[in-house]
């Protein structure tokens, strides 16, 4: 009996013992071709050259606002998007809600004041997201922490050496997490942060934002090169928030992508709007309102 406990033993030593060993390896095989602070810039250097040729798509959203969901079909165009409610909590508009989301579309259209805001609030978000990736490599410290399916995964956390210019930066800098890297193209898959410090501005005067908020992006793959962002959510308490177009509490899920030509009005994209059915689109697998 002593002999069969002792090998027992033996074969668990072994296995854990490979296992430490091969963990190990991939960690300095890792390592050894690309330092993680190196790798975070290329993938940053990949997400914003893939914003520069500011390609349009048209996709399905999924949102959560308070107790309610929501789903909406959105048409990117220059002038800003265009989107069309298809649904509450999952159920089809009734003719009634159909006839007024038609009448807050044609308001829309006739109306310029209404059509900048609408671009100005975009290009807002859009200029948030893309200074979020560039202070990425200067404001964290990365380290390897192992794969995630098909991905690289990153820790990262404040690094003190950084001096953030404004406060947005110091709500970024305020983060620490993880994400997720496609090793292949150098792309970024996931950001899951959370905010390590309570964030004061103006030593509190000015507002502050609490710690323990969290911030989650996922990004999907939707050509041979681009990618789009397929995740939103945001859970941020405080007087103060990221984003001056979202809630301190927004949840987002975005699917079904389709490029559209780039030069769209928002009178051609409310004709796409017109010809896509509801069905065949609620259909087609908007990703289920779960929290990740």
């Amino acid at each position: 009996m002593n002999s069969s406990l002792n090998k027992g033993n033996l074969r668990r030593v072994m296995f854990a013992a490979m296992l430490v060993a091969s963990t190990a390896a991939l960690a300095q095989n890792q390592s050894s071709v690309m330092p993680a602070g190196e790798l975070i810039h290329a993938v940053i250097a990949n997400e914003l050259g893939d914003r520069v040729q500011q390609r349009k798509w048209m996709y399905v959203i999924e949102k959560r606002e308070g107790n309610q969901s929501l789903t909406e079909e959105q048409v990117e165009t220059p002038n800003g998007p265009l989107y069309r409610v298809l649904a509450f909590d999952g159920k089809p508009l009734t003719a009634d809600q159909q006839q007024q989301d038609q009448a807050r579309i044609r308001r829309l259209l006739a109306d310029p004041s209404q059509q900048s805001k609408l671009k100005r609030q975009y290009e807002d978000d859009e200029q948030k997201l893309e200074k979020l990736m560039r202070v990425m490599p200067d404001a964290f410290l990365y380290d390897y922490d192992g794969v995630d399916g098909k991905f690289v995964r990153l820790k990262f956390r404040p690094d003190p050496s950084y001096k953030p210019p404004d406060y947005e930066a110091r709500v970024v800098h305020s983060l620490a997490g993880t994400v997720l890297i496609d090793p292949q193209q150098k792309r970024l898959a996931k950001l899951s942060g959370q905010l390590v410090n309570r964030v004061e501005f103006g030593y509190g005067l000015f507002g502050h934002i609490d710690n323990g908020g969290t911030f989650d992006i996922g990004r999907v793959q939707v050509g041979p090169t681009q990618w789009k962002t397929a995740l939103l959510s945001i859970h941020l308490t405080g007087r103060m928030i990221l984003f001056k177009t979202v809630s301190k509490q927004q949840y987002e899920v975005r699917s079904n992508f389709r490029a559209v030509p780039g030069d769209l009005t928002l009178s051609q994209a409310n004709e796409l709007l017109s010809q896509s059915s509801t069905r065949q689109v609620l259909r087609s697998g908007a990703a289920s309102l779960q929290e990740p």
